[in-house]
């Protein structure tokens, strides 16, 4: 019988303190299941050296070099990337298609609530209806594309020559979706020079363009928003 009472009591001991460190964990932050392991941060200006880009751990930066890739400039007079105040987020498939395009407002970073997957988030806003039959939000892109690594359908119709401004249908609108990304020129935070393809290699990414100011204090709020909702998804973090 004591023997029993023993058992039992080692039990409800083990219980009692094993509660806690499932709790515990529960509260820890989280990526979110449908988040890249990382994002990459497209900066259209040059390098910004006092930049701290350790405060966004999970988001990868490469700046422009002094003259902005041919391609980036053309597309910036048919579609901002980024607007002036926001960002722009591309989702490329596996094959370098790029699958989703939008253009995100700064509003959006005062919505941080990351303990509830209803919330109005960057991965709740959609592409707009008609730009290539994409409407859906975010999140799905990411699961589909990046997690899922689906293949986005192309447009055999939309392409790039290297010198030359596109002149294909929907080009003047910006409606690049079903297009391979072209490749061009960036520079790494710690000033080594890459490419996008480079970046990605090969593989499926969600592609962020910004400003940084050249003091390397002013950024879109949007950046902390990103790495606060996709990668500390539960539970809030206070930035201080």
């Amino acid at each position: 019988m004591k023997q029993c009472i023993k058992y039992l009591a080692a039990i409800v001991l083990t219980a009692v303190l094993f509660v806690p460190v499932i709790s515990n964990a529960q509260k820890m932050p989280k990526k979110h299941k449908n988040a890249p392991e990382k994002t990459v941060v497209v900066v259209t200006n040059p390098l910004v050296e006092n930049f701290d880009a350790s405060e966004y751990p999970h988001l990868q930066f490469y700046y422009t070099p002094q003259e902005m890739p041919h391609f980036l400039e053309v597309l910036n007079k048919v579609r901002p990337i980024p607007p002036k105040e926001g960002i722009t987020g591309i989702v490329v498939d596996k094959e370098g298609t790029i699958a989703y395009v939008r253009l995100f407002s700064d509003q959006l970073s005062k919505n941080m609530d990351n303990r509830d997957e209803t919330s109005f988030t960057i991965l709740s806003v959609a592409a707009r209806k008609g730009s290539s039959g994409e409407s859906r939000p975010l999140e799905d892109q990411l699961k589909n594309y990046v997690i899922r690594e689906k293949v986005a359908k192309k447009d055999s119709k939309k392409s790039y020559t290297p010198g030359q401004e596109p002149t294909f249908k929907g080009w003047d609108k910006g409606l690049i979706e079903g297009m391979e990304l072209p490749d061009f020129n960036l520079v790494a935070q710690d000033g080594t020079e890459t490419s996008i393809k480079e970046v990605l290699d090969g593989k499926p990414g969600f592609v962020v363009f910004t400003n940084i100011s050249e003091d390397g204090k002013t950024v879109s709020p949007l950046l902390w928003h990103i790495e606060h909702i996709l990668y500390n998804y539960f539970p809030p973090r206070t930035r201080r």
